[in-house]
């Protein structure tokens, strides 16, 4: 084994072992997307196992089928619980082989591509980026995504390079996954056709494995969201999908916070801010080579996305949406180690036959590029270790929870604080808070914004409910509606954030 083959090795335990630090950390952050699906794995638990019917808590009064990606990762969590028992952390510790998975793939897409040492610093810049760190512990279905997604890429590449039936049902297989993960990543479709179209011209649709490759890519997934679509229709519940408007529209074009955002989003997430440098060294030395031929051509077809996803992509809450453009960024930054190398032996070869000046002009290339690498390399570090902080840091919500448990003694279902239901814009949002519920271990109805009045609280209460778990912030951007609840329903349990009203009681 060369040294080169231990540095990567060393690297691959190292990254690991990062992720593994945060495995144990139970759910202790208001991450709705992270309670409701450990609600999803304790209600497969408790209310039964099919696969086909995932439930979220926040449900209402009916059976709380919900509208969502195929639930595997959740389901995978639940059969784990029914031999180990309800414990948040398996849940992590599925993330967690994720991740390793994602490392494993991404590493053999750069080797076809890069350099063994080329290789190694692309997956440093990979393994190292804080999406991908905070992912391969989140329990969220982006973990099992990104796995299938690289997987995806990875048996593609082969099967046109080889013409392999093997690699062709691998890619036909994991790319039917990646779809049922989570639907975004459909625009991988794009990158493969042009790659499909480079091949074979505009023979691609006489090809037989072309078309068995996209009909079992495709038909399960759309068989899926066809049913989820409607358990949507029929229940009115969704973790994001029908329930929020994330399209692009015409005031795309007027307004400039869609761009900017998402290009913000890009540089502070993905490129780590120096990483810019770094790839804009290696398209301008690279640019006709394959490797950034087909980088380039996997990060259009993400921008596709995220600029039909404008008004989701843009919000940095949705940062996570970008984890998508990580492996092909990365893909440049460790090309860029190649055309870097190449670079100094160019001016080596030529240093006498050029001018003092530039001479030193190149020589503050190769720092500058070199000087981009490192600062990359330690922002990564620094927000990686800033996030694990953050990780253990007690929350008022979390905190809140523990305290209101004891008042909450009443069976039934509870009324919580959702978000808003429109955005700035006008377009509705999805307001569903899953995280009281969960750590309650309750059911029941949130309410939005602006429906807060004590008119709808009257109404809910006629319907069973008791508690009302309120969000300061969220009263009190209801003019007038925190006045109104404190004359009207006596007070359980009270915080700087947060407050449990009785709404059976009188004042």
């Amino acid at each position: 084994m060369t040294r080169q083959h231990i540095l990567i090795v060393v690297l691959f335990l190292a990254a690991a072992g990062l992720r593994f630090a945060d495995v144990f950390r139970p759910i202790n952050q208001p991450s709705w997307r992270e309670c409701d699906l450990g609600a999803i794995s304790r209600n497969f638990v408790r209310e039964g196992m099919n696969p086909l019917y995932p439930r979220i808590d926040w449900r209402g009064d009916g059976p709380g089928f919900a509208e969502m990606e195929l639930p595997l990762y959740p389901w995978l969590t639940a059969l784990t619980y029914e031999v180990f028992g309800e414990h948040d952390q398996i849940g992590r510790v599925w993330a967690f082989l994720f991740s390793l998975g994602a490392m494993f793939f991404f590493f053999k897409i750069a080797r076809e591509y890069l350099t063994v040492f080329a290789s190694t610093v692309a997956f440093a810049f990979f393994a190292l980026n804080p999406l991908m760190v905070g992912m391969a512990t989140s329990i969220q279905p982006e973990g099992m995504m990104v796995l299938t997604y690289l997987a995806s890429v990875y048996f593609f590449i082969k099967w046109i390079r080889t013409d392999h039936a093997l690699y062709c049902w691998a890619a036909t297989i994991a790319t039917a996954l990646t779809l049922l993960s989570k639907a975004p990543a459909a625009h991988i479709g794009l990158f493969f056709g042009v790659l499909l179209l480079q091949k074979f011209g505009w023979r691609v649709v006489t090809q037989a494995r072309v078309w068995i490759f996209g009909i079992g890519a495709l038909m399960p997934s759309m068989l899926w969201y066809f049913h989820a679509k409607n358990l949507w229709l029929e229940y009115g519940n969704s973790l994001g999908v029908s329930n929020e408007y994330h399209w692009i529209g015409w005031d795309f074009f007027t307004d400039t916070g869609f761009i900017k955002g998402i290009f913000s989003i890009e540089l502070t997430y993905v490129w780590l801010v120096f990483g810019v440098v770094v790839g804009a060294f290696a398209i301008w030395r690279g640019y006709r080579e394959e490797t950034a031929r087909h980088a380039m051509l996997w990060l259009a077809s993400i921008f596709v996305f995220y600029l039909v996803a404008a008004r989701t992509a843009s919000e940095d809450w949705a940062a996570y949406y970008h984890v998508f453009s990580i492996a092909p960024v990365a893909l440049l930054f460790g090309f860029a180690i190649k055309k870097l190398w190449d670079f100094a032996h160019e001016f080596t070869d030529a240093y006498s036959r050029r001018s003092l000046p530039a001479n030193l002009l190149l020589v503050g290339v190769i720092f500058v590029v070199i000087g981009a690498i490192l600062a990359s390399l330690v922002v990564e570090a620094r927000t990686v270790r800033a996030n694990f902080i953050a990780h253990r840091s007690p929350n008022a919500a979390d905190t809140f929870a523990e305290q209101a448990k004891p008042f909450i003694t009443a069976d039934g279902p509870i009324l919580v604080s959702g978000g808003h239901c429109f955005d700035p814009r006008g377009y509705y949002v999805a307001y569903n808070a899953s995280y009281m519920f969960y750590w309650l271990d309750k059911k029941g109805w949130n309410i939005c914004v602006e429906d807060q009045s004590i008119q709808k609280l009257n109404e809910f209460r006629s319907k069973g409910i008791r508690y009302f778990v309120a969000e300061k912030a969220y009263v009190r951007e209801k003019p007038g509606f925190e006045a109104a609840l404190e004359e009207s329903y006596p007070t359980l349990a009270v915080t700087d954030r947060y407050v449990v009203y009785d709404l059976t009681g009188s004042k």
